[in-house]
């Protein structure tokens, strides 16, 4: 070791002034520095021991392996030459120059013969070690070499998240190395893992890629703390969960698998348009529909009267698919003028469809309500019941017996007076109807008898509906008060139910009633206070239908109708329809359809008609038929479509009985019909487009009925398109009404009205018209018409001479209407619409003998707007209705006035209560209406409703 004393003050200098702590501005380094130099001045000189003291704190100030390596050499020099070997290796650790690596090597090497070394490596490395006691310090991390004197120790290591290790004791020999490995173990809690949705699925920690730890069920031993489980299998997986691992201690998780999953953004021209994906409804637009199964998907976008619009799209996981804003075009289509969904330009009719956001923004309570001012119709109501004529068709007596009303293509009118029912005595509102078609013209090549003047079809509830269960309730006219509920189950595209119930209350309301020979008008109360409640509703699957309606009304009548006494509350009547028809309409090819339905119907009426002093009249009617039908549909290709068909009914009950009672008590019937009668028919209709520009339409109907021989009925139609956009329609053909049973048999015993005396024959009209329709700027149109009819045997009420009665007869002198239409419309689009019609019409009996050959009760001018524009989109729209309300030649030769009845609503939807709201002012100037009425009334003319206060509430969820 002499060698070493001589070389160590050298090598020792040299390293020295090598290793030195560079001077810095910070505190510490100067401190560092100067006790470096004391340490190197005192190795000098010899002392050691001193040397090493400032050296250890110099490196405790800024750590640096060039004292460290200073550190070591005063210990060797000290003869410690464990703690020499130590620190040797401490300053080898991390060195990059070659000289100082090879002179802490030899270092190393020449103190090894004066030391025993224990060789710790540990399982993780990086643990710390401790020799025997851990309060006596680290030696530091494993995997290192341990110098030691010779003797028995204990190697301690420790490594957070693992349990501290002690080796067994070992041996430690000068001059030789001992391994000693420990291997610790991990300190963890346990984790149990189940699976929902799969049967397996592969479990990973902390990171959603890279190798499973486990194929659950499965448990796994986790180290304490919170960690993040990701579990997956093929096509499915669930979201990202966070365990809370207690040492020692099992925690039990389940994750639920779902197919991965994307988001599906859509938007709509129109809002509220059902979204459906893969045929399961998803919601309505605007829509962002999240946790959309990832994959290929079909996206269906729809709304009524508008052309569905279909996407295919990819969905991935976590991404979205955003579709933008797609264009709802309208379909502008009807069924009722040719039995079939077509476009309004491509029918072989002058058409109005009446759609659902007309119906939600006016509220319209009855069917009356929402005919009033379209184009070419003209309305009124006795108070009895509510009627509508059709170019000029149609008389106060008739009950609007000559439109015919359908529900979704069933006739709705009865089979004794063939009333239409527009008013409360329809339908206790609209909420289910979807639509209002209507047709005018003649229509009895595919409805017969009833369709004279025109058609009115209620196109119910759409198949794209939603499930889901609604409750309304309301107020219209200032009296009524109304309620109802129903749901919608829908079980896929082709298969579900629904159904309303409703019912409705009036205590009326007072009118000041004209009485004829009275030069003040009659203050009466209670007029129209009735209760009303039905039911109807549709049920479906694939090709099948099933529907039903029932409605019953009972109404007070004290207005002096039908010769009864002005202002007494015991006349009333009540009216009950029953309807029930089953469809069946499978596609047999790909170019044949047969249509095949049967229905069941029952009308009853009871009325009690209070006459000056005790006389009541007491009368009951009731009519049951049923019928069938069935057509076949051929249609080739995309230009021909022919129909051939045939149906009959069966009338096993129509019957008409009164009887008279004095003072209450009854005397002997002064009226006991009945008449069952049965009829048959069949009919062709051809259609074709030949050309692009061209369309082509004629049919033929044989009508026979029990009652009187056949009728023939021909239609045929010539639709071009001269010019883009526009479309030209020359129409034309007959129709008849069979004269109803009630004009051909009542009498109430010479209070009023008496039996025909001649038997009655069918109404004849032939009918033509011209129409042109010009679209422009996408969702407007302007349309002109010209129109002409000729009637034969128009039925109506002809007094007899030298008694206070009446008695239907046949017009023994043709009647001609000639009249023009006029129409600007803006289509619904984007939450507003725009219509504008004037009509003008003159009905004239061609009678040459007569001053003035008018017909009573037509007004010759017709106008009517309808607006409505958002206030604020989906909240509140504002809706403005204006209808002319021109005069009317009455009996006596003098006329009604002019008015100009204007009506207005704000609508709209609170989307967060699903409620849907109108409230709104009918009539708003309180104009005075009057309308004629026939001749058996206490007045000539009625008056109609002044302003009246509406409100329409309906919850959907």
């Amino acid at each position: 070791m002499r060698s070493s004393r001589v070389l160590g003050p050298v090598l020792a200098a040299a390293l020295v002034f090598l290793g030195a702590p560079r001077a810095s501005a910070d505190g510490l380094a100067d401190e560092a520095e100067l006790h470096f130099q004391l340490g190197a001045a005192d190795y000098q000189k010899g002392e050691y021991t001193s040397a090493l003291e400032h050296f250890l704190l110099s490196n405790r100030l800024v750590p640096n392996r060039r004292v460290v390596f200073n550190i070591a050499r005063s210990f060797e020099q000290l003869r410690q030459w464990p703690d020499a070997h130590r620190y040797y290796v401490d300053a080898l650790a991390g060195e990059t120059e070659p000289a100082a690596i090879e002179a802490s090597k030899s270092a190393i090497t020449r103190l090894a013969p004066n030391v025993a070394v224990l060789d710790v490596v540990t399982d993780p490395p990086g643990a710390t070690i401790y020799i025997d006691r851990k309060d006596l310090g680290s030696r530091g991390r494993a995997p290192r070499p341990l110098a030691v004197n010779e003797g028995k120790y204990r190697v301690i290591a420790e490594f957070p998240g693992y349990e501290p290790r002690a080796s067994e004791e070992v041996v430690a020999k000068r001059g030789s190395e001992t391994r000693v490995s420990l291997s610790l173990t991990r300190i963890v809690g346990k984790v149990k893992v189940t699976v929902t949705g799969a049967a397996r699925a592969a479990v990973r920690v902390d990171q959603e890629s890279g190798e499973p730890a486990c194929i659950a069920p499965c448990e796994l031993a986790l180290s304490p703390g919170k960690h993040e489980l990701y579990a997956t299998t093929e096509g499915a997986s669930a979201p990202a969960r966070t365990v809370n691992v207690v040492a020692r201690e099992t925690t039990e998780v389940n994750v639920t698998l779902r197919p991965p999953v994307g988001t599906v953004v859509v938007g709509t021209t129109e809002p509220g348009a059902l979204v459906s994906i893969d045929g399961r409804a998803a919601g309505f637009s605007p829509a962002v529909l999240s946790d959309v199964p990832a994959g290929a998907r079909k996206v269906r976008v729809s709304l009524p009267g508008h052309a569905p619009v279909v996407r295919d799209i990819v969905v991935r996981q976590g991404e979205q698919v955003d579709l933008g804003t797609l264009d709802l075009v309208p379909l502008r289509e009807v069924t009722a003028a040719s039995r079939f969904a077509e476009r309004i330009e491509d029918a072989p009719s002058s058409v109005t469809v009446i759609d659902r956001r007309e119906l939600a923004a006016f509220g319209y309570p009855t069917i009356a309500e929402a005919l009033r001012g379209v184009r070419g119709i003209a309305m009124a109501n006795d108070r009895a019941y509510a009627s509508a004529s059709i170019r000029a068709i149609g008389q106060p007596n008739d009950y609007g017996s000559r439109v015919l009303v359908l529900s979704d293509g069933q006739a709705l009118n009865d089979n004794l007076l063939n009333s239409s029912y527009i008013g409360s005595d329809g339908r206790g509102d609209l909420h289910d109807v979807d639509r209002i078609e209507i047709v005018r013209g003649p229509g009895s090549l595919l409805y017969g008898a009833g369709a004279f003047s025109g058609i009115v079809n209620l196109v119910t509830r759409s198949r794209e509906e939603p499930t889901g269960v609604h409750v309304g309730v309301g107020s219209y006219d200032g009296a009524v008060l109304r309620g109802r509920g129903g749901f919608h189950l829908r079980k896929g595209q082709d298969k579900g139910i629904w159904a309303s119930g409703w019912g409705a209350q009036s205590d009326g309301f007072d009118l000041e009633v004209p009485i004829t020979g009275q030069t003040e008008p009659l203050r009466v109360r209670g007029v129209e206070a009735f209760q009303a409640g039905g039911t109807a509703g549709r049920a479906y699957w694939g090709p099948a239908t099933l529907q039903w309606l029932v409605h019953h009304r009972t109404q007070a009548t004290p207005v002096g109708a039908y010769a009864t006494q002005a202002g007494n509350p015991r006349t009333a009547f009540a009216d009950t329809r029953m309807m029930v028809e089953a469809r069946f309409e499978p596609r047999l090819t790909q170019s044949l359809q047969l249509l095949v339905r049967a229905h069941a119907n029952r009308y009853t009426y009871d009325g009690v008609y209070a006459f000056d002093g005790e006389l009541d009249n007491i009368e009951s009617f009731a009519g049951t038929w049923m019928g069938g039908e069935a057509r076949l549909v051929y249609s080739p290709g995309p230009r021909l479509r022919v129909t051939v068909g045939g149906e009959g009914q069966w009338h096993p009950e129509a019957t008409l009985q009164g009887r008279e009672d004095v003072n209450r008590v009854t005397t002997e019937r002064y009226l006991d019909e009945r008449r069952p009668y049965q009829f048959a028919a069949g009919y062709a209709l051809a259609e074709g487009a030949p050309l692009p520009w061209l369309r082509l339409s004629g049919g033929l109907r044989i009508d026979v009925y029990s009652t009187f021989g056949a009728v023939f009925v021909p239609r045929a139609a010539i639709i071009t398109r001269p010019v883009q956009g526009g479309t030209l329609k020359l129409m034309g053909g007959r129709a008849f009404r069979a004269p109803s049973i009630y004009e051909q048999l009542y009498n109430d015993n010479g209070q009023s009205q008496e039996k025909p005396l001649q038997a009655l024959d069918a109404e004849k009209i032939w009918s033509g018209e011209v129409e042109y329709t010009q679209r422009f700027l996408d969702d407007w149109a302007a349309l002109v018409a010209v129109h002409g009819s000729h009637i034969d045997g128009l039925i109506f009420t002809k007094p007899i001479p030298g008694r206070p009665t009446v008695a239907y007869a046949n017009s023994e002198t043709g009647m001609l209407v000639l009249g023009a239409d006029a129409e600007i419309r803006r289509e619904w689009r984007k939450g507003w619409m725009l219509a504008a019609t004037y009509g003008y019409q003159r009905a004239t009996y061609l009678d040459d003998t007569l001053a003035d050959p008018r017909v009573r009760n037509v007004p010759e001018h017709l106008a009517g707007f309808r607006g409505v524009i958002p206030v604020l989109p989906s909240i509140a729209s504002l809706g403005v209705r204006m209808t002319l309300e021109a005069p009317r030649l009455l009996v006596d030769g003098s006329s009604t006035g002019t008015q100009v009845v204007a009506d207005l609503t704000v609508s709209g939807e609170v989307k967060s209560y699903g409620l849907r709201y109108v409230v709104g002012l009918y009539n708003l100037a309180d104009r005075r209406v009057l309308a004629p009425v026939t001749d058996t009334f206490r007045s000539r003319t009625m008056p109609q409703n002044g302003r009246t206060f509406l409100v329409d509430l309906v919850g959907t969820y």
